[in-house]
């Protein structure tokens, strides 16, 4: 979702992909837990749970799937 983003300032920085990565998550993302974007699946694996039956009572729930990149809500 963010590739076409870190593209733009990789070229900025004069850096490559994945320092243009790293340098926007210690910059701006800095209580990101595991210190890298997520992947598709992990929030495909969130979305299939709340489908599931095995999330029958779950009501009303608020579920973060960013690893902590926003410090507050």
């Amino acid at each position: 979702m963010t590739d076409a983003m870190m593209d733009k300032r990789s070229k900025q920085l004069g850096t490559s992909f994945d320092q243009a990565i790293s340098s926007f998550l210690d910059e701006q993302r800095p209580y990101m837990e595991l210190e890298r974007r997520g992947e598709p699946e992990e929030v495909a694996n969130v979305v299939a749970f709340l489908c599931s039956e095995l999330a029958s009572f779950v009501n009303g729930s608020n579920y973060r799937v960013d690893s902590g990149s926003v410090a507050t809500i």
